[in-house]
């Protein structure tokens, strides 16, 4: 076996899923990024591929994507009746992990059988990807990463100026589904030192989809959701949006809470802003789409006066959340990229040196060990792979508390620290119901000298503390990393920044949207030469908590090893530019991807949404078979050569969308399924695409809650499937306070100790701090 495309320089600290064995038969992206996570920290990933390869590992992409890699001789996968290689069952029956995202047709025509070898080796965890949730029908095969976005409402939570269904130029749905992928392998493993026995891990696009947008997707009566306000590309609200520069570059301001607001009014001399009367609810209300116009065009007309540059150093200066959209390689020598480590030099075959993203998570304290062995005790209130593990949550808004979120439904006991009067995302609701689920509160002001002994009970209690502040709040509270592991010296401590703990930009406040907007997912949405665009969601929040959480289980597994803790750092920024890492390359026989068409409606005119008689269609053709077929069906030979930057692009989709216009979804989706043509309908909105999605239902990936002053109230629910130890919903989110007094009662408090807590103003409980 050799190297699959390149090697990454490591580091001495870099390896703590050394010894572990992987055997990875994807034909994905998500499989793809699963096996490129666990390579990056050790393990020993070997790639199995048919002779020519997949179609997808075409893209220059995967020299990324498949670094560190061996491939596996080119007959040892043959998807054929001539049966299975003994390459390949060896392989297996020798391996720690199976990532598998190949169908169950083309396993059994390589003869695969994985309950056999999972039955010959019984240590063995085998991630199962599927495109619905493991279902045999027809079409089943070319479901990837579009057809799950159309028909999960991705397309439409969104829209195009002109109302048309939105391509998201970051593959949100491969992305989700690797970051469950690697979720479950690294919890089945935890497990696995607990018990001796590996399992089947389960996950699909499907609930990859609802991953990577899950706090976007609470519905209930009286939640308040995104209001996209009229598609506006550059950002709905006035304080939260990209506004172009003199010179014709742009930034991304972040001023989503008052005090932020207040200081944009004044670093920005905008004091109409806070004079006004039609802004006097801003920025939290917006009561009409005239006055949100009104503040755009009042911002707008200042910060088209002076350059990019000028308005990043004036608005940093004033504090005020603000950051240039660029582009992806604009960043690989950038300063604070190189002060937190986020690059990475590596070796192609040919003894090149290039440059590539870092792994998402940088672990401190990772060295070999003589095994001591730490394993938490399954603990059997707490149902999943992670029984027995206690997650103490310090965090706020969606960055750090979404990866506790997933450890609870993974059966952790988790516990979230809340300031009396709740934490910031409690002022957009729909954000923190879909951040806090599966939690126990307490509200605890840490402030306090008289809360500090519960504090540091809670710190003893803990096997993993998470939080985001800023650099600087926890040395100031006394909860940084060194004095945490004075209290618990095995603890697993991981700190998220918004642009790492080192450099010049280390303490300025992080939002999602300046991520996307400084790690080139804005302008890669826009396409070259064209204006960023602010994507909604809010997939840099999402991935840093879940690669967070992911962090936080190598370093549990790690423990169970050698019986050390660790500190673990991300950051908006590293997991923006991991996100990217497409086009965060500098490498020979390196092409940058284009991503998207001009109008955001697809990658080029055979793979885009087009209108039909009663509704959309996407289709999403991968091989020139493919678009032979939908240019014969449809009459429009220019289909048949479509592709990302091809010359008339255009004018072949606009001669497509006039004979689209002519049937109905369901007449061009029977003619594609008999002609083998990839195509979906697109779902109207998140009704349809997630609460009326049949494929959803049937993998119960959702699920109703509780919470006051809501009802029919509905969210993403478990995501992750397991053979052996499957998780629980065992609660929605938690009000502020809502179990201060049992879980002091668990950490030896009296009620007396507890009532003097309270009179001394140390810690409220659910219902006195108006919080319901």
């Amino acid at each position: 076996m050799n190297n699959l495309t390149n090697k990454r320089r490591r580091k001495p600290d870099s390896d703590p899923l050394s010894g572990l064995v992987v055997v990875e038969l994807s034909d994905d992206h998500a499989g793809a990024i699963v096996g490129m996570f666990l390579a990056d920290y050790g393990a020993d990933v070997v790639k199995f591929t048919p002779p020519g390869g997949f179609p997808l590992q075409q893209s220059s992409s995967y020299l990324v994507w498949d670094r560190d890699k061996k491939q596996a001789p080119a007959d040892a996968l043959r998807g054929s009746s001539s049966g299975v290689s003994a390459e390949l069952v060896d392989a297996i029956l020798s391996a720690d992990i199976v990532i598998s995202s190949l169908t169950s047709e083309f396993l059994k025509s390589s003869g695969v059988d994985a309950d056999g070898l999972m039955a010959a080796n019984g240590r063995l965890i085998w991630l199962n990807i599927t495109a619905r949730g493991d279902v045999d029908e027809p079409g089943s095969e070319i479901a990837g990463e579009g057809l799950i976005a159309a028909e999960t409402g991705v397309l439409t939570e969104q829209r195009t100026r002109d109302g048309s269904p939105f391509w998201n130029a970051l593959p949100l749905v491969g992305y989700g589904t690797a970051m469950l992928g690697i979720l479950g392998v690294l919890s089945a493993l935890h497990r696995r030192e607990v018990t001796g026995l590996g399992q089947r891990v389960d996950t699909s696009l499907v609930q990859g989809s609802l991953a990577a947008r899950s706090p976007m997707l609470v519905r209930g009566e009286g939640v308040e959701t995104w209001d996209s306000a009229g598609n506006d590309p550059q950002g709905a609200l006035p304080n939260y949006r990209l506004y172009e520069t003199s010179d014709g570059k742009w930034i991304h301001i972040g001023a989503l809470t008052p005090d932020f607001w207040n200081k944009l009014s004044i670093a920005g001399d905008l004091l109409e802003l806070v004079t006004d009367p039609q802004f006097d609810t801003a920025p939290m209300y917006w009561p009409t789409e005239e006055i949100r116009d009104a503040a755009k065009r009042v911002i707008g007309d200042r910060i088209i006066t002076r350059s990019r540059d000028e308005w990043v150093q004036i608005l940093q200066d004033g504090d005020v959340p603000v950051a240039p959209a660029q582009t992806t390689d604009a960043l690989i020598y950038h300063p604070q990229v190189l002060a937190n480590d986020i690059q990475v030099e590596v070796e192609s075959g040919s003894g090149t040196l290039g440059i590539q993203v870092a792994p998402p998570i940088t672990l401190h304290g990772s060295e070999s060990h003589e095994s001591v062995g730490f394993t938490p005790k399954p603990d059997p209130e707490f149902n999943g792979p992670l029984s027995g593990v206690h997650v103490l949550d310090l965090s706020a808004y969606l960055a750090g508390p979404i990866g506790p979120a997933y450890l609870a439904d993974l059966g952790a006991n988790v516990i979230k620290v809340e300031p009396l009067t709740g934490e910031g995302c409690r002022v957009l609701m729909m954000l923190y119901l879909g951040g806090n689920t599966g939690k126990r509160d307490i509200a605890l002001n840490m402030k306090s000298i008289e809360a500090r002994e519960a504090l540091e009970r809670l710190i003893k209690w803990a096997d993993i503390i998470v939080h985001n502040n800023r650099v600087g709040v926890v040395e100031r509270l006394g909860i940084d990393y060194e004095a945490v592991r004075m209290i618990n010296p095995v603890v697993i401590y991981l700190h998220t920044t918004g642009f790492g703990s080192e450099g010049v930009m280390a303490t300025r406040p992080g939002f999602d949207p300046l991520a996307q907007s400084f790690t080139g997912i804005s302008q890669a949405q826009g396409g070259p030469g064209r204006p960023p665009v602010f994507p909604k969601t809010p997939i840099c929040d999402i991935a840093t908590a879940m690669l967070g959480a992911a962090g936080s289980l190598v370093a549990l597994y790690h423990r169970d090893r050698t019986g050390e803790g660790q500190h673990i750092e991300n950051s908006l920024l590293s997991t923006g530019l991991w996100l990217k890492s497409d086009s965060f390359v500098r490498q020979e026989g390196f092409e940058e991807p284009i991503l998207t068409n001009a109008d955001n409606t697809g990658l080029h005119a055979s793979h885009r949404s087009y209108e039909a008689l009663d509704g959309w269609i996407f289709v999403g053709t991968r091989t020139d078979d493919q678009k032979a077929s939908l240019a014969a069906i449809t009459g429009v030979a220019g289909l048949a050569d479509a592709g990302p930057g091809v010359d008339g692009d255009d004018e072949t989709a606009r001669q497509a969308q006039d004979i689209f216009a002519g049937s109905t979804v369901a007449e061009w989706a029977e003619r594609f399924a008999e002609a083998g043509v990839p195509s979906a309908r697109v779902a109207e909105d998140i009704e349809e695409g997630v609460y009326g999605n049949s494929d959803v239902l049937r993998l119960r990936a959702v699920t109703g809650a509780e919470y006051p002053g809501f009802t029919n109230l509905r969210q993403p629910g478990l995501l992750i499937g397991f053979s052996e130890s499957p998780g629980e919903r065992r609660r929605g989110s938690p009000a502020c306070g809502q179990d201060t007094e049992p879980v002091l009662s668990e950490l030896g408090y009296s009620a007396g100790q507890i009532a003097a807590l309270e009179s001394a103003g140390a810690v409220a409980r659910f219902g006195e701090q108006g919080q319901a």
